[in-house]
């Protein structure tokens, strides 16, 4: 589902994608589950997840206005807190990740050029967890991956919605052309006072 609860024509696969990708993220970089937070109109929601469980801290975050996956929604250095219960803000966050046994996370930006939203990749581990610089580059990696299909997602959607309008028009403008017909055949109107008698008519009956 989109940030702003729509459903996109590709949802299912687009979730399939997403999932994958988060899947792999977790691996590679060494956590137990991960989480995609989107805003797009001032509405925030977890998109994607690996552990349902777990969207808990997010929403934790999304209650209290403050956490690390609210930082990095805009763009903003990877925040990583290897022991979140030493964190000295966020009580909110810190609360809901020791009620779920989550010592680790790491919250990355996903650089998204879609307009209106904004999106970060978050890592949640239950154990302390000391990342180096190549896991935090993977982890940027992959939220460079997520920027892609939530991009090719809102593209594809798009072009659909344009191509629907379209044969939506051909269809009106086939209408038209059948009415215009029945004007000239019935009553001896040229084409151009045809269409016009039909636009008086729409305007006046607001079809």
């Amino acid at each position: 589902m989109s940030a702003d609860g729509s459903s996109l024509p590709d949802e299912t696969e687009l979730d399939r994608l997403l999932k994958v990708i988060l899947e792999s993220a977790v691996d590679a970089v060494g956590f137990d589950a991960a989480t995609i937070t989107a805003r797009r109109n001032h509405s925030l929601s977890t998109i994607a997840t690996t552990d349902q469980q777990l969207v808990a801290l997010d929403d934790a975050q999304y209650a209290s206005g403050e956490g690390p996956c609210l930082s990095v929604l805009d763009p903003h250095e990877p925040i990583l807190l290897e022991d979140v219960s030493e964190a000295d803000a966020w009580e909110g966050f810190r609360a809901a990740a020791e009620r779920h046994g989550v010592v680790t996370s790491l919250s990355v930006h996903i650089p998204s050029e879609l307009d209106g939203v904004a999106s970060s990749l978050n890592f949640y581990g239950r154990r302390r967890i000391g990342l180096g610089e190549q896991n935090l580059h993977a982890a940027q990696g992959y939220a460079a991956q997520l920027a892609v299909a939530m991009k090719a997602a809102e593209s594809y959607r798009a072009t659909t919605e344009l191509a629907s309008g379209l044969a939506e028009a051909m269809q009106s403008r086939a209408v038209i052309e059948q009415a215009k017909g029945i004007l000239i055949a019935d009553h001896g109107y040229t084409a151009e006072e045809a269409f016009e008698r039909l636009r008086q008519v729409s305007q006046s009956s607001n079809v």
